[in-house]
């Protein structure tokens, strides 16, 4: 099996802030399919900022404890938490496209319409009137 490089590459760039909507109705879409989906989209969006507020705050404490003498190398090692909460959040958000993807959904961005399959019916986000 060849790796392709490009999706490694979107893996590690995007470990805390994942790929934004594409219009409202994509998310609307979304959350009609799979409402458990759309949480899941939220939680891993929530934990990924968490992640990225802590890849920034960490570094902060770690030299506030340099400058007051209290610094062991030992706390190093809290800098792998935000790493690891990134890829969890990271791994919930993949999980929730894989919930939408198991009703087939699929997103038009020229037509911005979201569409699935559910109980064997097309469904449509915007209905059409």
């Amino acid at each position: 099996m060849r790796l392709n490089k490009w999706r490694i590459y979107n893996y590690v760039t995007m470990i805390f802030i994942h790929p934004m909507w594409d219009s409202e109705n994509q998310r609307l879409g979304l959350k009609a399919c799979t409402p458990f989906g759309y949480f899941l989209h939220e939680i891993g969006d929530g934990i990924g900022f968490v992640g990225l507020f802590l890849f920034v705050a960490e570094p902060l404490y770690l030299a506030y404890r340099a400058i007051v003498h209290q610094f062991y190398w030992h706390l190093c090692w809290w800098l792998l938490v935000p790493i690891a909460i990134g890829i969890l959040g990271r791994i919930i958000y993949e999980i929730s496209w894989r919930v939408a993807a198991k009703k087939e959904f699929n997103y038009d961005a020229e037509s911005r319409i979201a569409t699935w399959i559910e109980a064997g019916n097309v469904r449509m986000f915007p209905t059409p009137k």
